[in-house]
């Protein structure tokens, strides 16, 4: 457990990881090569952001965690981000797989933490093909699962098995599996976020009992096993809507590293008359308007999770149109980043395709994160427009 400096850990506040976050940037920037050739984090990164306590942020603190609100992993994400997307991903997500833990039984939870509290869990949600079966005391499942980000530095993995019915929709279960039972295949190669080692995972028969999972509508409760008999919890959230700000949050933080990193680059630089390019007009709008874009993505980040945190701590619980805003402004962030970065890049000239360049290495990240399921705009931006006619439902909000 990594405490505050009295050695308090519930004494750790959102302040304090994100402070924490920001003192491991630096080193962060030092590794971004070593992270994009090697295709995962490397090892000693790990170690940073376990010491640092970052994936502890929403984690039960009765095995070990601050049990924090949500978004404090996020939060810690996105700074992060202003260094390393590839960290910033595995920060925010798998903090993330920490805050649905929490939703879970206890005993799941004691089975991931109970010897070891700075254990880390990943997700695989995505499948190319997979059977999940009943059996006494829970769920035998086999198959290949896709995208589980940070999965080589991970202990267990949240995976979604489903069974299929030709009268009715699918069952759908999230079902926690240790690392033992699956086997990780090393196959990915991207253009952006490419230090995630979002690689798939191979399962062949493997028993998931009852306590380890958790039905796709009881996850989208607020009372499950891990809330129940808490009204305050900080689990008492409902999934869809909420979590896609996880995937959302690294790309503020790279858009906002981006602009920092553009400002020290440009500032100082002459053209081929020895003039101060920093003069130019042009130069001058395209930073004014990149940043307001970005300044408007964090505003929206964080008027929603000010709203998540008072819906736990005695407002009125989320409705299906907020839930439906929230997919839209997290997806909508990622937009404000891609187009800020993107107007940057255009204007760094030839000295900016330089390998090491921040700007366009964050506007790779960025149009990756784009490109997950939980930030498509024209997927996740269709429930409020639903929502605003008055026509929006459970079912449209999606998985």
């Amino acid at each position: 457990m990594a405490p505050d400096a009295s050695g308090d850990a519930s004494a750790v506040t959102v302040d304090d990881l994100v402070e924490r976050a920001s003192k491991i940037g630096p080193t962060l920037d030092e590794r971004r090569a070593k992270t994009h050739d090697l295709r995962r984090i490397p090892d000693e990164t790990i170690a940073d952001l376990v010491d640092a306590g970052l994936f502890k942020g929403c984690q039960p603190a009765r095995v070990g965690g601050y049990e924090l609100p949500f978004g404090a992993q996020t939060s810690a994400g996105a700074e992060i981000g202003k260094h390393c997307g590839s960290s910033a991903w595995i920060v925010s997500v798998c903090g993330t797989h920490h805050w649905m833990l929490g939703k879970f039984n206890k005993t799941a939870q004691d089975d991931v933490w109970g010897k070891n509290p700075d254990a880390i869990s990943a997700s695989a949600f995505s499948s190319a093909h997979q059977t999940t079966e009943r059996v006494e005391g829970g769920f035998k499942i086999s198959g290949r699962w896709m995208f589980s980000s940070g999965i080589h530095a991970c202990d267990w993995c949240i995976v979604i098995g489903r069974i299929m019915h030709e009268d009715r929709p699918p069952e759908m279960w999230f079902m926690l599996v240790p690392k033992e039972d699956y086997e990780i295949q090393d196959n990915w190669r991207t253009v952006g976020l490419r230090g995630t080692g979002s690689n798939d995972l191979v399962i062949e028969e493997a028993f998931v009992p009852d306590h380890r999972v958790l039905g796709h509508a009881e996850i989208n409760g607020l009372e499950t096993p891990g809330t129940e008999g808490n009204p305050n919890s900080v689990y008492r959230l409902p999934m869809n809507g909420v979590i896609n700000y996880c995937v959302s949050a690294p790309a503020l933080g790279l858009a906002e590293g981006a602009m920092d990193s553009f400002a020290a680059d440009m500032a100082p630089r002459t053209d081929v008359f020895a003039q101060k390019i920093s003069g130019n007009a042009t130069l001058q709008l395209r930073a004014s308007e990149s940043s307001a874009e970005i300044d408007c993505a964090r505003l929206l980040y964080e008027n929603d999770m000010a709203r998540v945190r008072d819906s736990v701590q005695g407002g009125a619980p989320l409705d299906l149109d907020e839930l439906a805003r929230f997919k839209r402004n997290a997806s909508y962030v990622g937009q404000l980043a891609k187009r800020s970065t993107g107007r940057l890049a255009e204007a760094m000239g030839a000295r900016g395709l330089a390998d090491d360049n921040f700007v366009h290495k964050a506007h790779a990240d960025i149009g990756a994160a784009c490109s997950h399921i939980s930030m498509v705009w024209d997927t996740c931006a269709l429930p409020y427009g639903m929502a605003k006619l008055g026509v929006l439902t459970e079912a449209n909000l999606g998985p």
